[in-house]
């Protein structure tokens, strides 16, 4: 170990012995060698006290920023700095003045149901599942998702722009050029692209940060498209990572220490009080450099002017001068001098927006747990980071569900209901039997409805009614275990049992089942559940039909044995004998036959070519995202302005950002389920408007009337909309 320390100079950050925990050796370098130098990265030196580091970042004349301020460069020689971070008095203050008026407090509270929203979406599928790796599941994701709402841009983007941005930092700290400067090449080509389609569709720039930049001025000139591009490519780079170590950092505190879990549980007031100091003791940003704008005489040593001086905050936040027991995490610690955003004139940007995402994963988990725990060891992460690479956690859901409440909480439309019985119909589906409590008439569907369940993890899941419409004292669901699940269908085969209650919204009906001389009905797996209630439907009013079935094989397909007894069905089991030739079957059906299918995507798509082909119309009903829906279409608008009749309000939607999203920080608030536009419960009246349908409930008979939309999704042909709501 001597040897090696001693080639890298006074120490080696990337020693394999601390590297992923550097509080033994910063601990070293306090107390020994508090002015450090090490070769590593083109060498720099490190000040590992907490006055030296709180010193170094005030004094902005010796120890500059406008040379940049990562070890080691994140965006390469080539690349000029990214203002406010890397740039000094008094430009540094013009760019925080033209940013600071989007992570005010009112901005930040302004997007916190979309934060919120996000969290619970995420938290909720990994509660459901009962455990979850939260660094992939959580951690990772959503800084992203929120980064991307906040700057107004999709968020389907978030995950490559994750993957862009530590594409950057793992091959700066492999000191692989080639492939950094490969990396920081796209991250850069889509903040450029961004920029040129603010250019050409200009937002308001009092809420659009891209907008603002365009518009804003420094030293009373307009900022160069460098400067622009420089400051957002900051913002995506910094503004998701160090959050993803803080959440993953919070979550394996609480799950490794009960008691002060429980203690937050009963005063959640104290929360933000223990985020503080577990950033204190785990510091999410390790450092940040300046760069000495002249010699520099520290503790016995001579930093030269010109080099790279790293501001350890991870070891100044321990430093035991400046904090008491100062290793160990103090959640109600006061006062609590941290330095984890930095100090001074440089203290994080987004400091504000970091905080807020971290109390409300707090709060949501709190929400939707009576416990955590861990499942197993925590990965720690490697340079730049201090957080966790892996954690698996494993979750007691919140058992309040299954206490029945017949209170005021109930929004509109739902209700309480009793599971009355748990069976297979198959493998990995399951049956669930519900009743109202007290013994009343549930309220009558027709075939194709649907119910939606609403999971105590906060996630809520649709499911096709399959029993009978003429029995209203029960209603009766099958629930396919999805391999993929994102929470709901494993929650429902591991945790309901007969006797629980469930919060349930519905029935509606996106499928209805409309009149024709003849019909066919094509079930894909789990799809049976609607087909198999219109088949019964269709044959009482004595219609022919056909109805074909395709599973993988008989055992893991529900009901068919009901299936086989309908006149004029088969059953093909595709592990034995393959898909039936579906062109065929559409091109033998005479015409006025209408088509309907419920299945996996690959099926639905396949038959709707083949009906394209044979001239058919075709019914479907999507579990999924259809291919291509979320495609605006001609004369698509990414940003306009909604007037809500009933609420007298008036949102602008900016691009990225969803309706539903839009109205919830204004207060209004529209009910959503999936927010991807396949459930139809946030079916919203258009009053005035042309709306650009992005979902896959409407059929194209509905989205011509364009009386209707699905606001979770779907955006604007016109300037304004005008909408119920």
């Amino acid at each position: 170990m001597a040897a090696e320390t001693m080639r890298h100079g006074d120490w080696d950050p990337l020693a394999a012995i601390h590297e992923t925990d550097p509080s033994a050796e910063h601990a070293r370098l306090r107390g020994q060698c508090p002015v450090a130098h090490t070769e590593r990265f083109g060498g720099f030196w490190t000040l590992s006290r907490y006055e030296d580091v709180v010193a170094a970042a005030r004094d902005t004349d010796l120890f500059a920023s406008r040379y940049k301020t990562t070890i080691p460069d994140s965006t390469g020689p080539t690349r000029p700095p990214r203002p406010p971070l890397e740039s000094d008095p008094p430009e540094h203050r013009q760019y925080r003045d033209l940013l600071n008026k989007y992570f005010s407090p009112q901005r930040i509270r302004a997007i916190e149901p979309a934060i919120r929203r996000i969290a619970r979406d995420l938290l909720g599928s990994a509660v459901a599942a009962g455990r979850a790796e939260v660094v992939e599941s959580v951690a990772y994701p959503l800084p992203a998702q929120v980064l991307c709402t906040f700057l107004g841009i999709p968020t389907a983007d978030a995950a490559g722009i994750k993957e862009m941005a530590n594409a950057v930092l793992a091959a700066g700290t492999q000191g692989d050029a080639a492939r950094h400067s490969q990396a920081n090449d796209r991250l850069y080509a889509y903040v450029e692209a961004l920029v040129e389609r603010r250019r050409q569709q200009p937002l308001t720039p009092e809420t659009d940060v891209t907008t603002g930049l365009l518009t804003g001025e420094i030293n009373g000139r307009l900022l160069s498209n460098d400067e622009v591009v420089a400051v957002l490519r900051l913002l995506l780079q910094a503004g998701h990572g160090t959050t993803t170590n803080g959440i993953g950092s919070v979550i394996a505190f609480l799950a490794s220490h009960p008691e002060e879990q429980r203690h937050l549980r009963e005063n959640p007031d104290a929360i933000p009080t223990a985020i503080e100091e577990i950033l204190r003791v785990w510091s999410p940003a390790r450092l940040l450099a300046r760069t000495a704008t002249r010699d520099v005489d520290l503790h016995g040593r001579t930093i030269p002017a010109g080099d790279k001086v790293a501001l350890m905050w991870s070891s100044a936040n321990r430093d035991a001068t400046v904090f008491d027991d100062a290793d160990r995490c103090v959640i109600d610690r006061r006062p609590n001098r941290h330095v984890a955003f930095g100090h001074g004139i440089h203290t994080c940007l987004g400091a504000p927006l970091a905080r807020a995402e971290l109390r409300i994963v707090v709060e949501e988990l709190f929400a939707l747990t009576d416990e955590i725990v861990l499942d197993g060891e925590p990965v720690q992460a490697g340079w730049p980071h201090i957080g966790l690479s892996a954690l698996p956690i494993r979750f007691t859901p919140a058992t309040g569900h299954r206490t029945l409440d017949y209170g005021s909480d109930l929004r509109s439309g739902e209700r309480i209901t009793v599971v009355s019985e748990v069976r297979d119909v198959a493998d990995r589906v399951v049956e669930l039997t519900l009743a109202d409590p007290g013994g009343s008439a549930l309220p009558r569907w027709e075939p194709g409805a649907h119910i939606e369940l609403r999971l105590p993890t906060g996630l809520a899941r649709q499911y096709s009614l399959c029993g009978n419409p003429e029995e209203s004292d029960t209603w009766t669901i099958a629930v396919l275990r999805e391999d993929d699940s994102r929470g709901g269908s494993a929650f429902v085969h591991e945790m309901i049992k007969a006797g629980d209650s469930l919060t349930v919204a519905g029935p509606k009906n996106h499928f209805p089942l409309v009149d024709a001389d003849r019909y066919l009905f094509v079930a894909g797996g789990i799809g049976v559940t609607p087909m198999l209630t219109m088949a019964r439907r269709v044959l009482d009013r004595r219609r022919p039909f056909e109805f074909h079935y395709i599973g993988k094989q008989r055992t893991s397909m529900a009901y068919a044995d009901t299936v086989a007894e309908l006149p004029a069905a088969r059953l093909h089991e595709s592990a034995v004998s393959g898909r039936p030739d579906l062109l065929a079957v559409i091109a033998a059906q005479p015409p006025g036959t209408a088509v309907y299918s419920c299945g996996p995507e690959s099926l639905l798509s396949e038959l709707e070519e083949s009906c394209r082909v044979a001239g058919q119309e075709l019914h479907v009903e999507w579990f999924s995202p259809k291919p291509g829906a979320n495609v605006g279409g001609d004369g698509a608008l990414e940003s306009f302005r909604v007037q809500l009749e009933r609420s007298d309000v008036q949102v602008t939607v900016l691009p990225g950002q969803s309706i539903i999203d839009a109205c919830a920080e204004a207060g209004v608030v529209i009910p959503g389920s999936c927010f991807e536009g396949t459930c139809g419960s946030c079916e919203t009246r258009v009053i005035d408007g042309t709306p650009d349908h992005r979902d896959s409930v409407l059929d194209q008979s509905q989205r011509e009337e364009g009386q209707v939309m699905m606001p979770c999704v779907s955006r604007s042909c016109t300037e304004a909309l005008t909408l119920d709501a």
